[in-house]
């Protein structure tokens, strides 16, 4: 997919939603459900199309000196009630690079439409849009979510041969038979489950109390290694992260990585990462995202240096 400008990218949804859509996006890459339910009325759609016709807002967001491919992801979150109108919260994703950087670290839109999912409180997905099939790595990561086996389903946008709303809907075990996940290890539940892991520092910082926060809502039930970033732009914002580890191990997703993501789903598309303090807390185990923070950070930021906050358990916990 080529790069289009947001303009570009509203213009091809439909004309009664595209001012609506726009002042969103002025604010960050969410969509409430009571905005979506009304869409769908007035357009006569079923969310599943809606999400598929957004895809190319969503890709705006993609971030890719490297690879230049701009790949837009929608997640789907729960429905706020019992309500069969309630469709759930729609949330942008799109993929990033980094200059400098090992291309692991990369980050796939289908994590980034699920990290700004998590990170606004969403415990669960029903569907994720993709307008390119998904990697091994994503089908992996995907995977470890506590909904995957409720139903949760993979929206394919259909190639450019097609119609530009013809989709497929497969569950995620057709693109990952005979999967392996946090069940083979011994574990119950998975990522995205509310968990708080009573962690805490001796620090009154503003920026540092964001990072301890999201460490206590981090998940890493395989190295117990529970960290959180926060990181402070210029217009005195914090944009947290948190780790998420995965039981195929590489998939995991480093704080770094989700603050990054969730900073750039939640700021104008394409605007600088104007980042000038940044903290990582974090509980040291046999593994420390102390290294990858600090490299990550030093390509991207390199006036700003790292603070580093170890975390100790509570004493209640």
């Amino acid at each position: 997919m080529t790069h289009v400008t947001l303009e570009q990218a509203i213009a091809k949804v439909p004309l009664a939603i595209q001012s609506e859509l726009r002042t969103i996006l002025d604010q960050h890459a969410v969509i409430d459900s009571s905005v979506i339910t009304s869409w769908l009325d007035r357009l006569g759609i079923d969310i599943d199309t809606l999400m598929i016709e957004l895809l190319p807002v969503a890709a705006i967001y993609a971030r890719v000196p490297i690879s230049n491919f701009y790949v837009g992801a929608i997640a789907l979150g729960k429905p706020k009630s019992n309500s069969e109108v309630d469709s759930g919260n729609l949330y942008f994703g799109a993929n990033m690079e980094f200059v400098g950087q090992a291309l692991s670290f990369s980050v796939h839109g289908e994590q980034s439409a699920t990290t700004n999912a998590w990170l606004h409180g969403e415990t669960g997905l029903q569907a994720l849009a993709i307008n390119a099939a998904p990697c091994g790595y994503c089908r992996q990561f995907l995977y470890e979510m506590a909904t995957v086996n409720q139903d949760f389903v993979i929206l394919l946008k259909a190639n450019k041969a097609q119609s530009e709303q013809t989709y497929t809907s497969n569950i995620l075990p057709y693109f990952l038979p005979e999967a392996f996940g946090p069940a083979d290890l011994g574990l119950k539940g998975g990522l995205m489950e509310t968990v708080f892991h009573g962690l805490e520092t001796c620090s009154t910082d503003d920026v540092v109390l964001a990072a301890l926060s999201a460490a206590n809502q981090s998940y890493a039930p395989y190295t117990k290694n529970f960290a959180g970033v926060a990181l402070k732009d210029s217009h005195g914002n914090i944009f947290t992260g948190r780790y998420a580890e995965n039981a195929a191990y590489n998939p995991s997703m480093s704080p770094m990585e989700s603050a990054l993501t969730y900073m750039n789903m939640n700021k104008s598309p394409q605007s600088l990462f104007d980042i000038c303090d940044a903290v990582l807390v974090e509980v040291e185990t046999t593994i420390s995202q102390r290294p990858v923070t600090e490299a990550v950070l030093s390509s991207i930021s390199p006036r700003v240096v790292l603070r580093y906050v170890p975390a100790t358990l509570s004493s209640n916990k």
